[in-house]
């Protein structure tokens, strides 16, 4: 009796082990959504920052801009006289306006002129030699202004305690706007320096100013008076403590809506994930049930999106496997019944198949057996006849008597084939092994199948090794595997052409025999079939004769000599007939006689 097999037990499969850390969907969706949060807060805040500090810096740089082209405009004739009172006085005027953290006044010759400043700037400004120093003006170039315009050049200065350093630029670092962040105060000023117009600029209101100030001179010296000459320089520091404020405040504000919107983001996509989630995790556990055979109930359609359609599809899948499980379980019962039967019936219809093979090849021996005698009688009667024997023949009666003697001749090749192929079959062809020259018995098929070879005008090449051992087989039935190969090369080789047959060693104990021609070929869904008893390939010309049964001969004796027949073929391409004989080593002593084995008989399925 044959168990029966649970169909559950074959179709689930066991479930993979879960991995020791594993990160669930909530999980990912949260951290994913916090990191692109926190990502579009802090490009948008940076952005938005960027912008309101170059804002503030462009309002800062505008207003001191405005307070030095003051000093400039007012201190004009004041700077050119040598008026160190006035210019005090404007520049303890500018002084007065919050930002304003130091004003310098710089004649052309490069020296400071007049100059003030608030708290610590104060003390940078020093007496030496009777010359008023300022280190501001060795470090911001002049030389970078564009002279004849009234563009301000603006530089960055940080006041250590050594003393002033230029910055290399105006705007704050991520570094300093976090130190902003913490509440740190930055000692960071704005220097402004612009030029001291040369010539008023007259307005349409006091035209007799105007016509006094731009008075032509006629002597040689007035003129050379009036050449190009470096202009002086008014220079205004300003302070950014109260954009450092505004800064910090934008930074905290940009911090706390970031906090804000994360947590508010974070919110929302854990009530999306549980939404998500929970669903899901129902349909894991029908889902485990279901794979363990268990009954799984219909799991509730929660929401209406992909979920619910998840979940309703789950549903009817469950139906559908519960239902077929349920059919299988029912087949199983009633499979091993039908499995006995059928194989009771296919016992008796392979036992009346070997039956049937068993009479066929009895029949094919008989009736062999009982042709061949009327045959042998037939033909003797005919050589009679042809000779004149039992009478004079004319030569039209001759040529019909030959005629009929070759048909004879055909028909006996036939009945010996058949009866060759049934006692094969049959497992009463006896070979008897021997050590036999490989060389002699091709010279003695070659020189009996020279008659048919001239007639079709093909030669036959031979090619043998000089270190050739003896081959361990039956004379008799090489020879018959040897005709039969080449015959058929003969056969289907165009006229005037050559057939090889080459031998070689392919091992210390195996020799290989290949007959090779140049005909039609044969396909390669037909190179196995033409080794079937009566099968011929469509490739072959529909006049060639023959029974289709000398392969299928030629095959079962290399087998009896435990060798191996097999070819090689491609249209249009010629053949090659190869099969593999043991040499008569001592490794492989040739014995005195062996029976053919019974035909296998395949049991149909």
């Amino acid at each position: 009796m044959t168990p029966t097999v649970d169909p559950a037990s074959v179709i689930a499969e066991p479930a993979p082990p879960s991995p020791s850390f594993s990160v669930t969907l909530r999980t990912k969706l949260v951290l994913s959504t916090a990191v692109i949060l926190v990502v579009a807060c802090l490009l948008l805040g940076w952005l938005f920052i960027q912008q309101q500090v170059r804002s503030a810096a462009d309002s800062l740089v505008q207003s001191g801009t405005l307070l030095a082209q003051y000093v400039a405009g007012m201190g004009r004739f004041s700077i050119v006289v040598g008026d160190t009172y006035r210019l005090n006085q404007l520049i303890h005027e500018v002084l007065a306006v919050r930002p304003v953290a130091y004003v310098a006044v710089i004649s052309s010759s490069g020296e400071l002129q007049a100059g003030a400043g608030k708290d610590e700037w104060q003390q940078q400004f020093s007496t030496h030699l009777g010359q008023r120093r300022f280190p501001v003006t060795k470090l911001v170039r002049s030389g970078q202004l564009n002279v004849g315009t009234n563009e301000p050049f603006v530089s960055g200065i940080w006041l250590a305690n050594e003393g002033p350093v230029l910055l290399s630029n105006i705007e704050f670092t991520p570094g300093e706007l976090f130190s902003l962040m913490g509440g740190s105060e930055l000692p960071v000023f704005y220097d402004i320096l612009v030029q001291v117009p040369q010539h008023a600029r007259g307005t349409g209101r006091d035209p007799a100013l105007q016509l006094t100030l731009d008075e032509r001179f006629d002597t040689q010296e007035d003129r050379a008076a009036l050449q190009p000459m470096a202009p002086s320089l008014v220079q205004v520091g300003l302070s950014t403590s109260n954009l450092q404020h505004v800064l910090r405040r934008l930074l905290w504000k940009a911090v706390l809506i970031t906090l804000s919107t994360l947590m508010g983001g974070v919110c929302v996509i854990v009530l999306l994930a549980r939404r998500i989630t929970i669903p899901l995790q129902g349909l894991t556990t029908a889902a485990t049930k279901l794979a363990d055979g268990e009954t799984v109930p219909i799991v509730a359609i929660r929401t209406h999106d992909e979920i619910g359609t998840l979940t309703q599809v789950f549903n009817t899948m469950a139906l559908t496997l519960q239902s077929r499980e349920h059919e299988l379980r029912e087949l199983a019962h009633t499979l091993e019944d039908r499995v006995d039967a059928r194989t009771q019936e296919l016992a008796a219809a392979n036992s009346k198949l070997r039956e049937i093979d068993r009479r066929k090849s009895i029949f094919v021996s008989t009736a062999s057996h009982e042709l061949r005698t009327p045959l042998t009688s037939m033909k003797v009667h005919l050589a009679n006849l042809r000779d004149g024997i039992d009478g004079a023949v004319t030569d039209d009666q001759r040529q019909s008597l030959v005629r009929v003697e070759a048909n004879l001749s055909r028909l006996r090749i036939l009945i010996d084939d058949l009866l060759d192929l049934s006692q094969i079959e049959m497992g009463q062809a006896i070979v008897r092994l021997e050590s036999v020259v490989l060389g002699n018995v091709i010279a003695k098929t070659v020189e009996d199948l020279h008659p048919f070879s001239s007639e079709r005008r093909v030669r036959i090449v031979i090619s043998l090794p000089s270190d050739l051992p003896l081959v361990c087989a039956d004379p008799d039935k090489l020879r018959r595997i040897l005709l039969n190969l080449l015959h058929n090369a003969v056969k289907f080789t165009p006229t005037d052409t050559i057939v090889n047959l080459a031998v070689m060693n392919i091992s210390a104990d195996k020799i290989q025999i290949s007959v090779r021609d140049v005909g039609p070929g044969i396909a390669q869904e037909d190179a196995e079939k033409i080794f079937q008893p009566f099968y011929r390939a469509p490739t072959a010309q529909k006049k060639t004769k023959g029974a289709g049964l000398g392969l299928a001969i030629a095959k079962l004796l290399v087998e009896l000599h435990h060798g191996r027949l097999w070819v090689e073929t491609e249209p249009h391409r010629g053949s090659c007939f190869s099969f593999t004989l043991h040499s008569a080593t001592p490794a492989q002593p040739a014995t005195p006689e062996t029976s053919a084995p019974s035909p296998s008989h395949h049991q149909i399925a």
